[in-house]
C-alpha cells in the first residue's frame, strides 16, 4: 500500500505494526467515489489518537477489490494521513478537536484502468 501526493505536500508511505493499537473511525465513505464524487464522514475521539478508515474497494460482496494505492490529492490541514495494511490511518495535531478534510484518488493494480475518487470529513471530538 502506498500513499502518494500532488505537490501540496510530502507524505510517506507508512506502514504500521500489526500489534499496533489503531480505534477504528465510526462512520462511511458513503457514495459516489465511481463517478469521482464521493463523499464520506467519519468520527473520532481525541483520546484515540489515531483512526483507521478501511479502503475504499471496487465492485461488493466477494468480488470486492481494495483500492490500496492511495494518492492525496487535498492534505487535511489540521492532521496527517497515512496508510496501514488495515486502511488509511488519520492521525489529528495533538489537541485539535473539530471537523477536517482530506481528498484521495485511490486505485487497484488488479483494476486497470478506473478509479476512486472523493473527500472525507473526519469529526474529531
Amino acid at each position: 500500500m502506498k500513499i502518494g501526493t500532488t505537490g501540496i505536500a510530502l507524505f510517506a508511505s507508512l506502514t504500521f505494526s500489526a500489534g499496533a493499537a489503531f480505534a477504528a473511525c465510526d462512520g462511511s465513505f458513503g457514495r459516489g467515489w465511481a463517478s469521482g464524487k464521493g463523499n464520506g464522514a467519519f468520527e473520532m475521539r481525541a483520546a484515540d489518537k489515531a483512526c483507521v478508515m478501511g479502503f475504499t474497494g471496487f465492485g461488493s460482496g466477494a468480488e470486492r477489490v481494495l483500492a490500496t494505492e492511495v494518492k492525496l490529492t487535498t492534505a487535511p490541514k489540521s492532521g496527517t494521513l497515512g496508510v496501514s495494511a488495515k486502511g488509511m490511518v488519520y492521525t489529528p495535531k495533538p489537541g485539535f478537536k473539530g471537523k477536517d478534510k482530506f481528498c484521495t484518488r485511490s486505485t487497484a493494480k488488479t483494476v486497470k484502468g478506473q478509479s476512486l475518487s472523493g473527500c472525507v470529513t473526519v469529526t474529531v471530538k
